[in-house]
Formats: C-alpha cells, sequence, structure tokens
C-alpha cells in the first residue's frame, strides 16, 4: 500500500491540567480531504498547531512522507511542503495584495528544487522572476489577479480569506492545513470558497479543513474527524460522522437531517 502523505499517531497535548488532545491519530493521503469539526475547545486548532509545527505534541508522533517530523519546527515543516491559513486573516495590511503573496512566494524559492509541487508553484525556483510567477499563479488560482495591487488592508472579508489561501498557496504546498476559512462569509460568498478548495484537492493537495459551515464542509471533505475534549469521538464518511449520535450530543445538540449535502449555488 501508498504510504500516506500525514499520519498523526498517538498525539497528545495539554496546557497545565487542560487536556487539548489525547492519543489522536488519523491519516492523510495526498488529493484527500479531511474535515475536522467539534464544539468550541474540542482541541481542533491545537490538533492544526501540532500538525503544522508551531505547537510541538507531549507525546505521539507526526509523520510526512514516512518521515518522522515531530520534533521539527514549522519553518522546517513548511521546507517539507505544509502550509496553513488561520482563522482571523493578517495580512500585511500595508503592502499590496501581490506583495503579500510574492512573500510566500520568495519563501517557496529558497527551497532546495522548490518548484513543482501541486496547488500554488509554478515550474522552477530561486530567481525573484519565479517568484513572481508562482505569486501570479497563486493569484490565479484564488480568483485575486484583479486584486493584485489593491492594499490588502482594504479588502472585504471573502477576498481577505482567499489571500490567506494565496499566501499559503504560494509556498507550493502538498499539504493544507485550513483554519475556519468559510467563517463570517454569506450563502452568496460560499460556493467561491468550497469550490476553491475543492480544485485544490483535485489537483493533489492534501487538505485538512476546521469549518463549523457543515454544508460547506460536507460538500469538500471525503472523511471527518469529531474531536470533543481533545478525544476523537467519530471518524470516517462525513454524513455518518455528522448523524452520529455521541457527535449529534456533544457537538450538535440536535438531530441534522436539515443539515444539506451540497452549499447553496453548488452542484449536489
Amino acid at each position: 500500500m501508498t504510504e500516506p502523505l500525514l499520519r498523526v499517531t498517538g498525539v497528545a497535548k495539554r496546557f497545565g491540567r487542560v487536556v487539548t488532545a489525547r492519543d489522536v491519530s488519523f491519516e492523510l493521503s495526498a488529493g484527500e480531504a479531511l474535515g475536522l469539526v467539534g464544539p468550541n475547545g474540542a482541541g481542533k486548532t491545537t490538533l492544526l498547531d501540532v500538525v503544522a509545527g508551531t505547537l510541538r505534541a507531549d507525546a505521539g508522533t507526526v509523520t510526512l512522507d514516512g518521515q518522522d517530523v515531530t520534533r521539527l519546527g514549522a519553518a522546517a515543516r513548511a521546507d517539507r511542503g505544509v502550509a496553513r491559513s488561520y482563522q482571523v486573516p493578517r495580512p500585511f495590511g500595508r503592502l499590496t495584495v501581490f506583495e503579500n503573496v510574492l512573500v510566500g512566494a520568495s519563501f517557496a524559492g529558497r527551497r532546495p528544487g522548490g518548484g513543482g509541487a501541486p496547488g500554488g508553484r509554478a515550474d522552477g525556483a530561486g530567481p525573484a522572476g519565479d517568484a513572481r510567477d508562482r505569486a501570479w499563479h497563486a493569484l490565479a488560482v484564488t480568483d485575486l489577479t484583479g486584486a493584485a495591487n489593491t492594499p490588502s488592508g482594504s479588502l472585504r472579508l471573502l477576498d481577505r480569506k482567499r489571500l490567506e489561501v494565496a499566501r499559503a498557496l504560494a509556498t507550493g504546498p502538498r499539504l493544507l492545513l485550513l483554519d475556519e476559512i468559510a467563517g463570517g462569509l454569506t450563502d452568496r460568498e460560499l460556493p467561491q470558497v468550497v469550490g476553491l478548495v475543492r480544485r485544490l484537492r483535485d489537483d493533489g493537495v492534501a487538505v485538512v479543513w476546521i469549518e463549523h459551515v457543515l454544508h460547506a464542509l460536507l460538500d469538500v471533505v471525503d472523511r471527518l474527524l469529531c474531536l470533543a475534549a481533545g478525544e476523537v469521538i467519530a471518524q470516517g464518511d462525513p454524513h455518518e460522522v455528522i448523524r452520529s449520535p455521541q457527535v449529534v450530543e456533544v457537538y450538535l445538540g440536535s438531530t441534522v437531517d436539515s443539515v444539506p449535502d451540497s452549499v447553496p449555488g453548488e452542484p449536489a
């Protein structure tokens, strides 16, 4: 069998007496999308931080392409193709959209052989011209080329969310970690984000996506993992997980028969 791109095994993390991850395990292959759900405080963002390398697990392992990266920091994991977005976009407000994305593209260019990864990087690496090409490619993928010269501090929420993704894509990730990129968007705006994540997954990028907008999440992810108090309480087919009695009890608080199978404006 093919080695999964990402394998998380028995990960645990605590802050003092508060346990935010307890024996969490899952695997993810290239071109697969995993959704993370759970109540506030369940440990979802902590888990993303552990995978990204911004937090070190107290126990367990994280492997990428079969290599143990548990003790590597975020920069070293980014060198290996891990990128993430944040729930609250914080672009460099005085820089244009293009300049923001160019920062990520320049980081990708410093990697040995940096080029050709799916999702955000054009072929070639190193020279400034290649970094600009990668930046333009990321803008094209996220439909932001028309806003390239716009100061990022003046963007509406949808475009700030897309800029978060574009900055991550410009690094040429193989694994993309998304934290609530659909949060705060209108029903009219949601299909644009859903379509973007679906295209990235179909291009071979592995995606882990935290999201409370369930109908957006369910329209994209291949599997769903539900956390509660740092523990995995369900994992598997998205619609089976979201309708399991334990998930309904601890996360949704009611039945989910009304949860649509697709986002408004998107084909079912």
